[in-house]
């Protein structure tokens, strides 16, 4: 049976990645870090690791869009399941909500009208099926022993505690706007929310028992951005330039109190740097 929560290990590193949006080389990148760090390491990467930019957009580029690349969707797919199948338990990916435009949620439209689409046609029916059976086992949200929790978006959902999230449902939103979607409880925040108050982080943080949450979802044009002592949301990849990508590495026997306690260059590291 499918868990929507995973649970992270007590010892070793934890490497965390957001937001590939079908951009290759960045994943092979997040991979080739992973693969030169210490045999207990996990990698885990938040969702949206598909769905980039069409062939105008390739052509006339623009500058918020960040250093150019091509959308590779279905590549990053086949080697994150290679890599999955090498390492055992030691790669993840999170749903995120364009994963989710693939298994009953809404539609992502960000530069297609219907990115699912447009991503299954390029396929076929075959890779199709695999993709989808494939984006319904990933879970909504990771948590660590020492506190650190992993989701998408900003930690703003109403959670009563771990229960909730293995109650949720992914099929039947597809006819849904966003802004209908948001509202659907549990799911609707977890996979859209750019924003989450104080509260709204802590009571997410303390119905799983965690500290501090780590997310994307959003663009920080800087790599990073820490909202408060609890959230820390994280770009990766989508719409930066290389030098300004950013990925999270933590030590999972270590407590961090709060994400002021993550530093640049020891646990914020520049993804090209």
């Amino acid at each position: 049976m499918t868990s929507r929560l995973l649970r992270l290990p007590a010892s070793g590193r934890l490497l965390v990645a957001t937001d590939i949006q079908g951009n290759l080389g960045d994943f092979r990148r997040m991979l080739a870090l992973f693969e030169e760090a210490p045999a207990d390491t996990v990698l885990v990467f938040t969702g949206d690791i598909i769905h980039g930019p069409d062939e105008e957009t390739e052509q006339n580029w623009p500058d918020y869009l960040g250093t150019p690349y091509r959308d590779e969707s279905p590549e990053v797919v086949r080697q994150f399941l290679e890599a999955r199948e090498r390492y055992p338990g030691r790669v993840h990916c999170l749903l995120g909500n364009h994963e989710h435009a693939h298994v009953g949620g809404p539609r992502t439209a960000k530069f297609h009208a219907d990115e699912a689409q447009v991503l299954e046609e390029r396929l076929g029916p075959g890779p199709t099926g695999a993709l989808r059976t494939l984006f319904n086992q990933f879970p909504l949200v990771a948590v660590a022993p020492n506190g650190v929790v992993l989701l998408h978006a900003a930690p703003s959902a109403h959670l009563n505690g771990p229960g909730d999230l293995e109650q949720v449902q992914l099929e039947g939103y597809a006819h849904m706007g966003i802004e209908e979607f948001f509202y659907v409880p549990v799911i609707g925040a977890t996979l859209w929310s750019r924003m989450a108050r104080p509260e709204q982080a802590r009571a997410f943080l303390g119905a799983l028992g965690g500290r501090i949450a780590i997310y994307g979802h959003d663009v920080v044009r800087e790599g990073y951005e820490r909202v408060g002592d609890e959230q820390l949301c994280v770009s990766t990849s989508f719409a930066l330039y290389d030098k300004d990508k950013v990925y999270v590495e933590l030590d999972l026997a270590r407590t961090y109190p709060h994400v002021h306690a993550l530093r640049d260059g020891i646990e914020l590291k520049k993804l090209h740097g």
